[in-house]
């Protein structure tokens, strides 16, 4: 259970999530073919919503990961902005305090 948990979180929840609706995707379409070689039709309302559901979806997992992204790098910049306040203070160079 535990190389479980760590192959999980490894990968990450939204890249797992991403896996699951693509493997969902593959089975739709695996059934409204079928669908299609015993009618000559799909049902064509519940294509698109599940489509728009699957994109939506999809989308949502993405601006997730954009602000995530964009968290951390201004993380990252304010760290380094302070690091650089800090190393002027004390470089005796510069006019910094001992």
């Amino acid at each position: 259970m535990k190389k479980v948990k760590e192959w999980f979180s490894r990968i990450g929840t939204l890249n797992i999530i991403l896996a699951f609706v693509f493997g969902f995707f593959i089975y739709f379409n695996a059934q409204m073919l079928q669908i299609y070689r015993e009618i000559g039709s799909i049902p064509e309302t519940y294509a698109c919503a599940v489509i728009a559901a699957t994109i939506g979806e999809c989308g949502i997992c993405g601006w997730i990961r954009t602000n995530k992204d964009k968290s951390r790098e201004r993380k990252q910049e304010l760290e380094d902005r302070d690091y650089k306040k800090k190393e002027r203070r004390e470089d005796p160079a510069e006019g910094g305090s001992l």
